[in-house]
Formats: C-alpha cells, sequence, structure tokens
C-alpha cells in the first residue's frame, strides 16, 4: 500500500469512526433526556454518517468536474486558503463537522486528496451498511415484475442487507446473466454454455 493510500484511508476511517460515535452517544444522550422529547436544538444535532457521505460525493464531483479545477487544486502555487475558501464558497451550508474536516485538510495540504477520501468514505459506509454493489450483465431488458425477486435472491447470494445494483444489456451473451460483485464473478450466460461446449468437442 503506497504511502497516499494510507493517508487516505487513515483520514477517511477516522472521519468515518469519529462520526459514528457521536452519533451513537448523541443518540444515548437524546434517549435519556426527557427534554428532549418536547423541544430539540437544531444546533446540537450531531449530522450522521450518510448525510457527510453525501457532502463528501458533491465535493468530490467538484474537484473531478474539469481539468482546471483539478489543476488548480494540485497546483501548490495556489495556497491551501484559497483551495479552501473555494470549496466553502460552492458549498456555503456545508456542516460543521465536514467544515472542521476540511480545515484540517488545509492544514496538511492534503485538500487535493478529497476525492479519494470521498471513494474510501464510501466503503466504509457501504461495509457499515453492509451493502453490496452488484453489476448485472443481461442479454435483455429486465421485465419490472422480476425486480423484487432479483433483489431479494441477490441479498441472499451476497448475504448483504442492501443491494447497490447497476444493470448492462449486452446482447451478445444470448440469453442468462452475468452477476460480479466482491471480485467474483458468476457468468450463467448462454455465450458460456455455447464456449464451453465447443472447447470440449
Amino acid at each position: 500500500m503506497s504511502f497516499t493510500k494510507k493517508v487516505v484511508t487513515t483520514y477517511a476511517k477516522s472521519l468515518f469512526q469519529n462520526l459514528k460515535e457521536n452519533s451513537i452517544s448523541q443518540q444515548a444522550e437524546d434517549y435519556f433526556n426527557i427534554g428532549k422529547i418536547t423541544s430539540v436544538d437544531p444546533n446540537k444535532i450531531i449530522p450522521d454518517i450518510y448525510f457527510i457521505g453525501e457532502e463528501l460525493l458533491l465535493i468530490r464531483s467538484l474537484l473531478t468536474s474539469s481539468k482546471v479545477i483539478q489543476q488548480f487544486f494540485n497546483n501548490p502555487t495556489y495556497s491551501e486558503g484559497q483551495k479552501l475558501n473555494v470549496i466553502f464558497s460552492i458549498f456555503p451550508g456545508l456542516t460543521l463537522s465536514l467544515q472542521s474536516f476540511l480545515k484540517v485538510l488545509s492544514e496538511r495540504s492534503h485538500l487535493s486528496l478529497l476525492p479519494e477520501i470521498s471513494e474510501e468514505y464510501t466503503k466504509n459506509l457501504v461495509a457499515f451498511r453492509n451493502s453490496t454493489k452488484v453489476k448485472l450483465f443481461v442479454a435483455s431488458p429486465l421485465k419490472e415484475n422480476y425486480s423484487s425477486s432479483l433483489l431479494n435472491t441477490l441479498k441472499t447470494l451476497t448475504k448483504s442487507n442492501e443491494i447497490v445494483l447497476s444493470a448492462a444489456y449486452n446482447p451478445k451473451l444470448l440469453g442468462g446473466i452475468i452477476i460480479e460483485y466482491n471480485s467474483k464473478s458468476i457468468d450463467a450466460s448462454i455465450l458460456k454454455e455455447f464456449s464451453l461446449f465447443f472447447n470440449e468437442s
């Protein structure tokens, strides 16, 4: 693992763990505080791990949207303060937790790592939610009435609570499907059956 990858992983994991612990402690405090039943101070609500994930994805899309912006954030001649001001001016409503995190990155000259940090944070989030990304390749469009049974089958197959599904149409398969998840591939296509048949002959 490269040094940059270690730094990115550490940032994402630290942010995720801090938010998760703060959310759990806040929920416990609210549960035992009778005053919270009638009034909640919106300034004291700790943003949850999902909201921060969405904010990171927005910033990631900004930093990867054009070569000009990428060059700006990777250029050491611009100060980290200038880069931070650009983010804050485009996204003025960021949560205090993320603002603090961005300031730490700025102090350490690591704002350019935000796209990678966002990706790593999303991996932590996916693991926490016990969700799995599944790619599905089909020879013909799926019928709507298959959707619920397909998702239930994929949940059982991947042992996940949630499936993030992306489907692609590939008529060369002739029929059947190919399922890819967690670096695994299940090829149940007619094309594979034909290739196996001709290789045996």
